[in-house]
């Protein structure tokens, strides 16, 4: 089975594979490799090595396994390696073997990891988030944010005391003031004063704290244009996408992802949720899932847009049953997320020799809305394009006319493409 799943030929390779314990189980891990598009080079590479990690780990049968004897087993393999004079990859010979002996007993359900200690205030915590999705209509991502920045605090908070009850006002200035010598901006400081702020107005209310905490958080001053983002010029974003050239998966993929952040300025997070079902290709249309207003909004599709994107997915898109547009570009195939997507844009940039503070997709959405300013369009049609919440309504979907959306991004890209 094994040689004919791997197509194997030479017989010193197959009798160290089919005389090693635990066949069935290797089989079955390969088959799921295979399957989720991992390559035969790769797949041959990985099976080789479980025959080390069932060596080292000493298995004759499946059985729980802990992290750190996984740990212990790879620096052995490292120290084998080092030694073997025909070994010349040796520095990652660790690594390799642990990220092949947790995926592989992972699969089988036999990796056993020690319990993350549960956070002190963990309750109050989960009953805010709960709050904020189901009463306020906050999308994920803002529910992430708010998750970091107020868990943050209640870590610093208890280590100094034990009771929820004990906390004053001065434990917010007390950290706000630490974080700020830390080498927090005046930015950064308005961001976590403004989660705690919505943390504890809700802890009185429930009647965790003291009343006139929230009332009495003060947030740093922010001078004017201060929070803007900064971004790059639009003659320097032509620069950018003329420079993204090749027929590579990467390249591909890279062109297409960039050209959805300079003419709509989404965000990161919406072109990571993008599928494959969001465009509809006879209309000339795709559909948005919006991260901070939430729900969705239909876009046209530009011509030069589209052309990249049918591009990658005709020439670069792996096969697979994820149904993410854009996806790694190594198996296991699964949709890019943000440091993927910051990494796209920030290695282009450089690429392109453009100075400027901010690399990430922020930046570029921050350009298409200047540029957009500049050529004449309207601050209600910017905000539509770039999915931005009404200030003076409650509506969680906006409703935009399409023609007029189509007006405001069908641009010129001044022939970059």
């Amino acid at each position: 089975m094994l040689r004919t799943l791997l197509r194997m030929k030479e017989p010193f390779y197959i009798s160290r594979q089919e005389q090693a314990p635990l066949l069935r189980e290797r089989e079955a891990f390969l088959e799921h490799l295979l399957r989720q598009g991992t390559s035969l080079p790769a797949a041959r590479s990985v099976s080789w090595q479980l025959v080390n990690v069932i060596r080292l780990l000493r298995l004759t049968a499946l059985r729980d396994v802990w992290i750190d004897e996984v740990e212990n087993a790879a620096r052995r393999w490292a120290r084998q390696q080092h030694a073997n004079p025909l070994a010349h990859s040796y520095k990652t010979s660790a690594a390799y073997f642990v990220y092949v002996a947790k995926k592989w007993l992972r699969f089988a359900g036999a990796l056993r990891q020690p319990a993350i200690p549960r956070m002190r205030f963990a309750n109050e915590f989960n009953d805010f988030a709960k709050w904020v999705v189901e009463e306020r209509g906050l999308s994920a991502f803002s529910v992430q944010s708010h998750r970091r920045k107020i868990s943050q605090f209640l870590k610093w908070f208890s280590e100094r005391h034990r009771s929820f009850a004990a906390l004053r006002l001065r434990d917010v200035d007390d950290f706000l003031i630490f974080k700020g010598t830390s080498g927090w901006s005046r930015k950064s400081a308005c961001g976590y004063a403004s989660s705690l702020r919505a943390f504890f107005y809700y802890a009185e209310q429930r009647g965790w704290c003291k009343p006139g905490i929230a009332e009495g958080i003060i947030s740093p001053r922010l001078y004017t244009h201060e929070g803007l983002p900064e971004g790059p010029q639009w003659k320097q974003v032509q620069q950018l996408l003329k420079g993204v050239t090749g027929n590579s998966a990467a390249a591909l993929r890279a062109k297409a992802a960039l050209l959805l952040l300079t003419v709509y300025g989404l965000r990161s997070g919406e072109i990571s949720r993008l599928l494959l079902s969001d465009f509809d290709w006879r209309l000339e249309t795709f559909t948005v899932n919006h991260s901070k207003r939430g729900g969705v909004q239909k876009y046209p599709l530009q011509r030069e847009v589209g052309d990249a994107i049918l591009e990658y997915i005709r020439k670069a898109r792996p096969q697979t049953s994820c149904r993410n547009l854009f996806l790694t570009l190594n198996p296991p195939y699964r949709s890019i997320g943000h440091s993927s997507l910051w990494r796209i844009t920030s290695l282009r940039i450089d690429a392109a020799g453009i100075q400027c503070r901010r690399r990430g997709p922020h930046c570029l959405r921050h350009a298409c809305a200047t540029h957009l300013l500049e050529q004449g369009a309207s601050l209600k049609e910017i905000g539509d394009l770039l999915g931005h919440r009404d200030s003076n309504s409650t509506r969680i979907y906006a409703k935009v006319h399409l023609q007029q959306l189509r007006r405001v991004a069908d641009f010129d890209l001044g022939g970059l493409l």
